[in-house]
């Protein structure tokens, strides 16, 4: 009976070793796989002391790791941001042209006007999904816009849904 208990207790007392062994080797590789990060960072930018780093370490942690949360203004511009972005289509409301489909490509009959630029010899290079079929590139003689369009299978109209100032 006293040796199963004492069996016991050399078994916890190893057990105990081990978990704080594996503790010591988990926080060792932690603490070496943040300081590569620190160090691919500092070099990514120009960091050289650490006094660089106590001069701009809210910035740092602001702009790089966003940690803390940005003001009213600073959300309010990257609205703005995405919304310009947003509106680069300068196509009003979408166009049906009529166009013949040949080797991958919708060759526009007509000429078209968007946002007052004349669009002549309009091409679209063709990719399929399904049976609906959708541009890759654009091209035109005048190379003011770039248009995106959108037709099915066996149809002889693209739907323009996008252009843009070039």
């Amino acid at each position: 009976m006293r040796e199963n208990g004492n069996n016991n207790n050399y078994l916890s007392v190893r057990r105990k070793h081990f978990l704080w062994g594996a503790f010591a080797l988990v926080l060792f590789g932690a603490i070496l796989y943040f300081a590569n990060i620190a160090g691919d960072y500092a070099e990514k930018n120009d960091i050289e002391t650490l006094e660089d780093v106590k001069e701009n370490v809210a910035g740092i942690l602001k702009h790089d790791f966003a940690i803390f949360p940005e003001n009213d203004a600073a959300e309010e511009e990257k609205k703005e941001i995405e919304k310009e972005e947003k509106s680069k289509n300068i196509l009003k409301a979408p166009i049906l042209l009529n166009c013949s489909v040949e080797d991958g490509k919708a060759v526009v009959k007509e000429p078209f006007e968007v946002a007052k630029n004349k669009v002549t010899n309009a091409v679209f290079e063709l990719a399929n999904h399904g049976n609906t079929m959708y541009s890759l590139n654009f091209s035109s003689k005048e190379n003011a816009v770039y248009c995106k369009g959108t037709l099915k299978e066996g149809q002889q109209k693209i739907f323009v849904y996008y252009c843009e100032k070039i």
